[in-house]
């Protein structure tokens, strides 16, 4: 027996609301609604960096797509990028400062420390290494190197946003 034409408009109109539903429902849902590149989600991995324009052979193009990585929270990568830039520029304490907290994301908090010290050896006088390097081994449960540390970012310059970060951390230690 065929369905009347009214039947079959309703049975339409039905299976069409819960096909939108489905694709709303699907769209809406968290695991669809991810921060990450499509690339990420997929499995796809980056192109070649000398395809995606960065100079190797220069070490502030190296820093800036290291500092593309680090904030996207790909510190791996930045690690990476961080060490061939430092190869390249073995005096650029901005280089360790930034591959020190690189590794401290990615989980390495020794080679953390250790890359943060050499840059200090580098430049004793540039202040947010010192703040980076307090704020590595604070977390990590050194309070007394940190202490150490922080009163030396804070003492280079008590007056500056650095300074008074170190201050603000050192106050935490108690």
């Amino acid at each position: 027996m065929p369905l009347e034409p009214y039947k079959k408009w309703a049975v339409a109109i039905i299976v069409a609301a819960a096909a939108g539903f489905f694709v709303v429902s699907l769209v809406t849902s968290p695991s669809f609604r991810t921060k990450e590149p499509a690339r990420e989600r997929t499995g796809m991995t980056s192109p070649p960096l000398e395809e995606a324009g960065v100079d190797m052979e220069n070490p502030q193009s190296l820093a800036l797509l290291g500092e593309e990585y680090f904030e996207s929270k790909r510190y791996a990568q930045a690690v990476e990028i961080y060490k061939q830039a430092l190869e390249l520029s073995p005096t650029d304490v901005d280089i360790y400062n930034d591959l020190g907290l690189a590794y401290h994301y990615s989980g390495q908090p020794v080679l953390a420390v250790d890359t943060l010290k050499k840059g200090t050896e580098v430049m004793p006088s540039y202040q947010r290494i010192w703040l980076s390097l307090g704020y590595v081994l604070m977390s990590t449960g050194k309070d007394e190197e940190a202490r150490q540390a922080l009163e030396k970012a804070a003492g280079l310059n008590p007056g500056s946003d650095v300074g008074q970060e170190a201050e603000r951390m050192l106050g935490l230690l108690k």
